[in-house]
């Protein structure tokens, strides 16, 4: 186009044109001009606030999460094993030593757990892109919903995330540059990443088949980077492994166990399909920023079996643990669901975005980073609306008035709470609301009956839960019980109500109870 046909369209652009196009160049002005290190930290301290705004309002009806409670109850005592792994029990015993168990608290904490990971998978995107493709990268990598929508508490499936980033940035340098410091912490970011989930087994089975492919496997396997490694390893999972074969380690084994399924070979079918179609959808925007460069032939090519070992190693790390679950269920058939693909996809933007066929510039780059803030803020703009459509909806089942009933039952006993048990579906996620107190079990066995003789009991039941009622009548025989409506308000809306029946259990009678 030529400077005059160049100034004719200038003229004829409209105002919104015209300020999109500003602002396009004053992005790309901020790339240029701005050390990389600024930026990422503008990005991540970005990302931080806004995901905090984002669920400080769209969960403000309703409670702490089931999985957050359950946690905060296994950090109460430190060990090498829960009914999960232990990494998540320990990162939540670590933060509340600093901040007060409140809800805002636990939000805070899964958000900055997901910007530590990203501040590491910035590393290892820069050991391998320029900064365009990194950050691009980067841009592509916050827009994937298992860091952020999905992302609505630290568990055994988030808390990976950091621990799975790190294993392939150190794995990745130790393959390249034989270190054993690298080896070391490869292997113990390994077991880390293990000790949060099993599901990283997977990413162990990619490990070991990048370690014995690609040109520089002879060469890695003549040093001492990969026994250093195992060393690593070894030194982080031997406390768990003891854990798990003696007796205390049941309740883990038989989680485990229960993720397993039975069921016509077509259902399994279809549900490795669900996963494999939900992770595609899951990276939609990654692959929308890859389709918009406009890959050619060549680059196709190079990005299905790259020419460097690096690349090559990347790809091998990225979908061996991606493609794996899927076989495996084909023939051990379990709970598999592409939510488990949280921590998978620090290297996608080293596959999608290396190739050196593709031409990634300030310009693309910018572009990205606008469109990713502007739906990072329309998702955030909407968070009263998800906040509203949560209240009026059936309560949740993950989040079910806790907060109402820790309190009502604290107003019933007329004094602190210490014991408290009921129905799971209630009480399972009241612990973070009534910190001094301790769950038990219903019924009470006879050591259970000796624990809260001197301090008694509070019972919580759903009125849709005879079992629970029939066992808190049993417990404290002749009391009679109080029944309440718990309802929630936000923004003039009102949800639906949950009918409990809270019995007081005093001390003597507690005791006594069957």
């Amino acid at each position: 186009m030529s400077f005059a046909r160049q100034g004719a369209a200038d003229r004829t652009r409209s105002p919104i044109g015209d300020f999109f196009g500003r602002l396009g160049r004053a992005a790309e002005r901020f790339i240029d001009d701005t050390p990389e290190h600024l930026i990422v930290l503008v990005v991540l301290v970005g990302f931080v606030v806004l995901w905090m705004i984002f669920w400080t309002v769209s969960t403000a009806p309703i409670d702490i999460h089931i999985d957050a409670d359950e946690a905060i109850i296994w950090a109460r005592h430190f060990a090498f094993g829960y009914k999960h792994p232990p990494v998540t029990a320990w990162t939540f015993m670590l933060w509340f030593a600093v901040f007060p168990q409140q809800k805002w608290a636990v939000d805070l904490l899964v958000v900055v757990s997901d910007a530590v990971a990203l501040a590491v998978t910035w590393r290892l995107l820069r050991d391998h892109l320029d900064k365009n493709r990194a950050l691009l990268g980067l841009f592509a990598l916050i827009l994937i919903p298992l860091y952020t929508v999905k992302a609505e508490v630290l568990n055994a499936n988030t808390v990976m995330i950091p621990f799975w980033a790190a294993t392939l940035l150190f794995y990745l340098r130790a393959r390249r540059g034989l270190g054993a410091f690298d080896a070391f912490l490869a292997g113990a970011f390994a077991s880390l990443t293990v000790l949060g989930k099993y599901w990283a087994v997977f990413l162990l089975a990619g490990m070991a088949v990048a370690a014995v492919t690609g040109p520089g496997a002879r060469r890695f396997w003549r040093s001492s980077a990969p026994y250093v490694m195992a060393a690593g390893a070894l030194v982080f999972i031997a406390p768990h492994v003891w854990w798990l074969v003696s007796e205390r380690g049941g309740g883990a084994i038989q989680f485990a166990e229960s993720v397993v399924t039975r069921g016509p070979f077509g259902d399994t079918l279809m549900k490795t399909v669900s996963y494999l179609v939900g992770a595609a959808m899951y990276i939609a925007a990654p692959l929308i920023f890859f389709a918009a460069l406009r890959p050619s032939k060549a680059a196709l090519a190079d990005i299905a079996w790259p020419a460097e070992d690096d690349r090559r190693q990347a790809l091998v790390l990225l979908m061996v643990p991606l493609i794996l679950p899927a076989l495996v269920n084909l023939f051990i058939p379990y709970r598999i669901t592409p939510d488990w693909t949280f921590p998978n996809w620090a290297l996608l933007p080293v596959v999608l975005y290396g190739s050196p066929y593709l031409a990634i510039d300030t310009r693309a780059t910018a572009r990205a980073g606008l469109a990713g803030l502007a739906i990072v803020l329309a998702i955030v703009l909407a968070s009263p609306v998800i906040a509203g459509v949560r209240i009026v909806s059936e309560p949740d089942q993950f989040r079910p008035h806790f907060r109402q009933a820790a309190e009502l039952a604290s107003k019933l006993s007329g004094q602190p709470v210490q014991f408290y048990g009921g129905s799971d579906a209630i009480v399972g996620g009241m612990q973070a609301y009534l910190p001094q107190a301790r769950h038990m079990p219903l019924p009470l066995t006879a050591e259970g009956r000796a624990a809260v003789s001197a301090k008694g009991l509070v019972i919580v039941c759903l009125a849709s839960d005879p079992v629970c009622r029939k066992i808190a009548e049993a417990t404290a025989p002749g009391t009679a019980p109080t029944t309440m409506a718990l309802t929630r308000s936000f923004l003039g809306f009102s949800g639906p109500p949950l009918d409990v029946q809270v019995v007081v259990v005093p001390p003597d009678a507690a005791g006594k109870g069957s």
